[in-house]
Protein backbone atom coordinates (compact mmCIF):
# COMPACT_ATOMS: atom_id res chain seq x y z
CA UNK A 1 0.00 0.00 0.00
CA UNK A 2 2.86 2.38 0.82
CA UNK A 3 4.36 1.70 -2.58
CA UNK A 4 1.10 2.62 -4.29
CA UNK A 5 0.81 5.87 -2.30
CA UNK A 6 4.44 6.76 -3.05
CA UNK A 7 4.02 5.97 -6.74
CA UNK A 8 0.85 8.08 -6.86
CA UNK A 9 2.62 10.99 -5.07
CA UNK A 10 5.58 10.84 -7.49
CA UNK A 11 3.24 10.85 -10.48
CA UNK A 12 1.27 13.78 -9.03
CA UNK A 13 4.43 15.84 -8.44
CA UNK A 14 5.86 15.05 -11.85
CA UNK A 15 2.65 16.12 -13.62
CA UNK A 16 2.11 19.34 -11.64
CA UNK A 17 5.75 20.18 -10.93
CA UNK A 18 6.88 20.59 -14.52
CA UNK A 19 6.45 23.99 -15.99
CA UNK A 20 5.40 24.41 -19.57
CA UNK A 21 7.66 26.34 -21.88
CA UNK A 22 6.71 29.95 -22.27
CA UNK A 23 4.24 30.49 -25.04
CA UNK A 24 5.45 32.34 -28.11
CA UNK A 25 4.95 36.07 -27.65
CA UNK A 26 2.28 37.70 -29.79
CA UNK A 27 3.37 39.03 -33.15
CA UNK A 28 4.45 42.66 -33.29
CA UNK A 29 3.73 44.90 -36.27
CA UNK A 30 5.95 47.79 -37.37
CA UNK A 31 6.30 49.82 -40.58
CA UNK A 32 9.09 48.60 -42.85
CA UNK A 33 10.89 50.84 -45.35
CA UNK A 34 10.42 49.98 -49.01
CA UNK A 35 13.76 49.83 -50.81
CA UNK A 36 12.78 48.91 -54.38
CA UNK A 37 9.66 48.56 -56.52
CA UNK A 38 9.32 46.71 -59.80
CA UNK A 39 6.24 47.86 -61.72
CA UNK A 40 5.27 48.08 -65.39
CA UNK A 41 5.17 51.51 -67.05
CA UNK A 42 1.93 50.77 -68.92
CA UNK A 43 -1.20 48.70 -68.37
CA UNK A 44 -4.70 48.09 -69.74
CA UNK A 45 -7.84 49.23 -67.92
CA UNK A 46 -9.69 46.29 -66.35
CA UNK A 47 -6.61 44.06 -66.18
CA UNK A 48 -4.67 43.21 -63.02
CA UNK A 49 -1.34 44.98 -62.64
CA UNK A 50 1.21 43.24 -60.41
CA UNK A 51 4.04 45.06 -58.63
CA UNK A 52 6.89 43.48 -56.68
CA UNK A 53 7.65 45.51 -53.56
CA UNK A 54 10.94 44.92 -51.75
CA UNK A 55 11.18 46.04 -48.11
CA UNK A 56 13.69 45.73 -45.29
CA UNK A 57 12.92 44.13 -41.93
CA UNK A 58 14.85 44.38 -38.66
CA UNK A 59 15.91 40.80 -38.04
CA UNK A 60 15.29 37.32 -39.30
CA UNK A 61 11.85 37.07 -37.67
CA UNK A 62 10.44 39.89 -39.79
CA UNK A 63 7.96 38.90 -42.49
CA UNK A 64 5.32 40.64 -44.57
CA UNK A 65 2.28 41.58 -42.52
CA UNK A 66 0.07 43.85 -44.61
CA UNK A 67 -0.14 46.90 -46.82
CA UNK A 68 -1.31 50.22 -45.42
CA UNK A 69 -2.94 51.92 -48.43
CA UNK A 70 -4.33 55.40 -48.85
CA UNK A 71 -5.88 56.43 -52.19
CA UNK A 72 -6.99 59.82 -53.41
CA UNK A 73 -8.16 59.89 -57.02
CA UNK A 74 -5.46 58.26 -59.12
CA UNK A 75 -2.72 58.69 -56.50
CA UNK A 76 -2.01 55.90 -54.04
CA UNK A 77 0.36 55.92 -51.08
CA UNK A 78 1.50 52.46 -49.97
CA UNK A 79 3.32 51.50 -46.78
CA UNK A 80 4.42 48.00 -45.79
CA UNK A 81 3.69 46.82 -42.27
CA UNK A 82 6.04 44.00 -41.24
CA UNK A 83 5.08 41.34 -38.73
CA UNK A 84 7.65 40.02 -36.26
CA UNK A 85 7.15 36.58 -34.67
CA UNK A 86 9.41 34.43 -32.56
CA UNK A 87 11.83 34.81 -29.68
CA UNK A 88 15.14 33.91 -31.25
CA UNK A 89 15.89 35.90 -34.40
CA UNK A 90 18.99 36.67 -36.39
CA UNK A 91 20.37 40.20 -36.17
CA UNK A 92 20.58 40.78 -39.92
CA UNK A 93 18.55 43.25 -42.01
CA UNK A 94 17.07 41.06 -44.76
CA UNK A 95 15.17 42.34 -47.77
CA UNK A 96 11.78 40.67 -48.25
CA UNK A 97 9.38 40.83 -51.20
CA UNK A 98 5.60 41.15 -51.31
CA UNK A 99 3.39 41.33 -54.38
CA UNK A 100 0.85 44.12 -54.68
CA UNK A 101 -1.89 43.94 -57.31
CA UNK A 102 -4.31 46.62 -58.41
CA UNK A 103 -6.94 46.64 -61.12
CA UNK A 104 -7.49 50.04 -62.77
CA UNK A 105 -11.08 50.63 -63.83
CA UNK A 106 -10.41 53.52 -66.22
CA UNK A 107 -7.68 54.89 -68.43
CA UNK A 108 -5.34 57.59 -67.14
CA UNK A 109 -2.10 58.24 -65.32
CA UNK A 110 -1.83 56.49 -61.96
CA UNK A 111 0.82 57.56 -59.45
CA UNK A 112 2.03 55.25 -56.70
CA UNK A 113 4.13 56.56 -53.82
CA UNK A 114 5.85 53.92 -51.69
CA UNK A 115 7.01 54.87 -48.19
CA UNK A 116 10.75 54.37 -47.85
CA UNK A 117 13.31 55.52 -45.27
CA UNK A 118 13.28 58.98 -43.74
CA UNK A 119 16.29 59.92 -45.88
CA UNK A 120 14.63 58.84 -49.15
CA UNK A 121 11.03 59.72 -48.31
CA UNK A 122 9.02 58.08 -51.09
CA UNK A 123 9.73 55.93 -54.13
CA UNK A 124 7.36 56.97 -56.92
CA UNK A 125 6.10 54.90 -59.83
CA UNK A 126 3.83 56.17 -62.60
CA UNK A 127 1.72 53.75 -64.62
CA UNK A 128 0.01 54.89 -67.77
CA UNK A 129 -3.27 52.97 -68.12
CA UNK A 130 -4.78 52.71 -71.61
CA UNK A 131 -8.40 52.03 -72.48
CA UNK A 132 -9.12 48.42 -73.56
Amino acid sequence: MNRLVCLFAIMLFSVTGCSKEDAEPPAQERPAPIVRVEAPATAQAGEAVAMDIYFQVNGGCGQFGSFDISTSGKETVIRVVAKYRGKICTDDLPIRMAAYTFRPTEAGTYTFRFRSTTQVGFISKIIEVKAP
